[in-house]
């Protein structure tokens, strides 16, 4: 997960840790809700659906 928070929103993992606590759990959920709807965006183009 870290890696995708560096590779898409530039934030390096030194970084991340020196965040709070709450702040890296928002970070975290928050790329996995982008990853999730990037997953379904690509199983609806996968079934021509857009």
């Amino acid at each position: 997960m870290l890696h995708a928070i560096w590779v898409r929103h530039h934030l390096r993992p030194g970084a991340f840790w020196q965040l709070p606590r709450g702040e890296q759990l928002f970070l975290l959920a928050s790329m996995e809700l982008e990853l999730e709807a990037e997953a379904k965006r690509q199983a609806q183009i996968r079934q021509g659906r857009r």
